[in-house]
């Protein structure tokens, strides 16, 4: 399965990488820490799951997983908070 992870807090990115991935099931293809970021990582990577956070600077979690329902209805984003 292949997810794109995006959190401001680049610690918390970084431990939801390890503990996906260390099932060997889980690719983590990308990170990002913004909402924007997040709509272009989806877009280049196309994921399986999109796991974000809610609240974050310049586009917030919502709003990012907005954009990208428009244009993909059938994305799979989890969001966390």
């Amino acid at each position: 399965m292949k997810i794109v992870i995006v959190d401001d807090d680049i610690f918390v990115s970084g431990a939801l990488t390890t503990i996906l991935e260390a099932s060997g099931k889980v690719t983590v293809a990308a990170s990002g820490t913004d909402g924007k970021e997040a709509a272009e990582l989806y877009k280049i990577h196309q994921p399986d799951v999109l796991l974000m956070d809610i609240r974050m600077k310049e586009m917030s979690g919502l709003e990012a997983a907005e954009k990208i329902l428009a244009q993909d209805p059938q994305a799979k984003i989890l969001l966390l908070t």
